[in-house]
């Protein structure tokens, strides 16, 4: 099945007017970026109840939430970034066609459907749905409040502490959206467990995720090798999410997660075809979809290279965080900005050359 093959609406990505190549000033990109919404910075108390300073940069004072990515102005704007570059994946679309199609029927009853997103980050994405799905309503949760939103007569922001569990009553949504969550908890599992618990027999759960790795371009399966830096970068960075209680192989291992027959779900005869089928916890009808995403804007395919462009300035921000996480880890400051000098060199260089993989999962709550 083909998750992006319906009737469904193409949103194209029209958020730069001209096609990006390798000359694209990121710095310009990013600015751009900044512009497609409009929100107001948080106040100075907001700021000190939520964050905290590490080696300069911007991070959530809870230690229950993982120490990822600085979480700061630039970081609503990578959101978007993020929000256009998952679009391209989705070949324009912001819903793959099951989520489509379950939407545009009014949701399970077909009387209007309710529509959780994790997290809101920029809040881009539930904005754009709400426009697009009339009859939905959504609500947008996320641990920290990366900024104020525009209001939405059908959209609902709540700041709360996802990784206690999820706010909201048992079989209450007709949809959950969650978009790079695997970072977000220490206890992924768990937020599975609630992310079906929410969801209404027969509802539909969407999961998209970038795993923290890169592959050779001849040989997609193998992971990086052929430039050095990023291959030791990337080791650097999947250790520091492991060390904080990232469970890296929740990417590996979704769909297995996701059957009924897998151990979260304490499923003693997971058999879907018995009268027990009621009382089984889990998903059925697993698809997935994988796109590669090039590291820069050198793929002969004009929508590959212009999904490079995008990919090269967001890796460039993402490798430059790694600066504080390298200085968490115990790195001394002068060798920890050394390396990420070195490491950004071998990012501007276009003879190295990778990808990355965006993944998607849909699955039917039992």
């Amino acid at each position: 099945m083909d998750l992006f093959e319906s009737t469904a609406p193409i949103y194209h990505v029209t958020d730069t007017q001209h096609e990006l190549e390798a000359g694209t000033d990121s710095d310009a990109m990013m600015s751009e970026a900044s512009t497609c919404q409009t929100m107001s910075t948080l106040g100075s108390s907001e700021v000190t109840e939520y964050f905290q300073d590490r080696f300069g940069y911007t991070y959530m004072i809870d230690e229950n939430v993982p120490t990822v990515f600085p979480t700061d102005s630039l970081a609503e704007r990578l959101d978007v970034l993020l929000h256009m570059i998952i679009r391209h994946c989705q070949g324009g679309k912001t819903i793959p066609a099951p989520g489509h199609e379950l939407l545009a029927q009014g949701g399970l009853n077909c009387n209007g459907s309710r529509v959780l997103d994790l997290p809101t980050n920029s809040g881009t994405w539930v904005q754009e749905m709400a426009e697009t799905y009339p009859s939905t309503d959504f609500v947008s949760a996320d641990v920290k409040p990366l900024a104020p939103h525009l209001p939405h007569p059908r959209i609902k922001y709540e700041v709360y502490d996802l990784y206690a569990g999820i706010s909201e009553p048992d079989a209450s949504f007709d949809l959950v959206h969650a978009r790079i969550c695997v970072t977000l908890t220490k206890n992924y599992k768990f937020l599975m467990q609630e992310m079906h618990r929410v969801l209404k027999p027969g509802g539909l759960l969407i999961i998209s995720e970038i795993p923290n790795q890169a592959y050779e371009v001849d040989n997609p399966s193998e992971p990086l090798r052929s430039s050095p830096l990023r291959t030791k970068a990337i080791a650097l960075m999947r250790s520091g999410l492991t060390s904080q209680g990232i469970d890296l192989g929740s990417w590996d291992k979704m769909s297995d997660r996701l059957s009924p027959g897998h151990p979260m779900w304490g499923n003693a005869n997971p058999d879907t075809k018995k009268e027990t089928y009621a009382a089984v916890r889990g998903f059925h009808s697993v698809t997935t979809f994988t796109h590669f995403i090039p590291n820069g804007p050198w793929p002969a395919d004009r929508d590959q290279r212009a999904l490079g462009a995008l990919a090269k300035i967001l890796f460039k921000y993402t490798w430059k965080s790694l600066l504080p996480t390298m200085q968490m880890m115990g790195v001394p400051q002068p060798e920890a900005q050394a390396f990420v000098d070195k490491l950004l060199e071998e990012v501007e260089d276009p003879k190295y050359r990778s990808y990355a993989k965006y993944k998607l999962w849909c699955a039917r709550k039992i």
